[in-house]
């Protein structure tokens, strides 16, 4: 952006000096000087060269509202850095982790079997429970005829009605991991494919 020389004469001994600094002050009025003037405090500020080229343009200071906004921006951006960043070593570890797709499935079943062990336990649990209730109900039958059951029958019948409840909530707890593993299994080899497509598509561009 160039002066006309009608506008360039009034600033032809600061020219002579170096840069020029100008901005509009509170009252709309053009100020100039080879410095920034205190005038320019809180305004934009336009540098020129000798010649009346705009070098560059000097925002005017964020207000305290705009400092705050400003703020909320730049942790907004080092979190989604710092997101991004982590995501990144995520993938590193898993293409670390696993070599091939049947490196994850083998992985899984490995999980698997781990629940699946502890179902077989769960079970035997609840058919030890379920037989022990059947001898204590087979046992009440003689005394169907009396008032009350022996506090030991009462003990024992409530001890395999409490294992049986127990070891069937255990159960539905390890058939629910069961569904989370292979949910997990089923997100990482998704993304496993996306990564190792990328790295073939690179690959095929060297």
């Amino acid at each position: 952006m160039f002066f006309g020389v009608a506008g360039l004469l009034p600033l032809l001994p600061i020219m002579a000096h170096g840069q020029i600094y100008t901005c509009k002050d509170a009252a709309g009025r053009t100020v100039t000087g080879d410095h920034p003037m205190p005038e320019c405090a809180d305004r934009r500020i336009v540098e020129l060269s000798k010649a009346g080229v705009v070098r560059r343009e000097i925002p005017a200071p964020l207000t305290a509202e705009q400092r705050r906004q400003q703020d909320i921006l730049d942790e907004k951006r080092r979190a989604e850095a710092a997101t991004a960043e982590q995501r990144r070593q995520q993938d590193r570890a898993l293409l670390a982790r696993y070599r091939s797709e049947a490196d994850i499935e083998s992985s899984r079943r490995y999980y698997l079997s781990l629940s699946q062990d502890l179902i077989k336990r769960d079970q035997i649990g609840i058919d030890d429970a379920q037989n022990q209730l059947k001898t204590a109900n087979t046992e009440a039958e003689f005394y169907k005829h009396k008032k009350s059951l022996p506090m030991s029958l009462r003990n024992k019948m409530d001890e395999a009605n409490r294992d049986i409840a127990y070891n069937q909530k255990n159960m539905a707890d390890h058939q629910s991991e069961l569904t989370r593993i292979n949910g997990k299994f089923d997100e990482t080899l998704k993304h496993y494919r996306e990564l190792a497509s990328v790295a073939a598509e690179a690959q095929a561009a060297r």
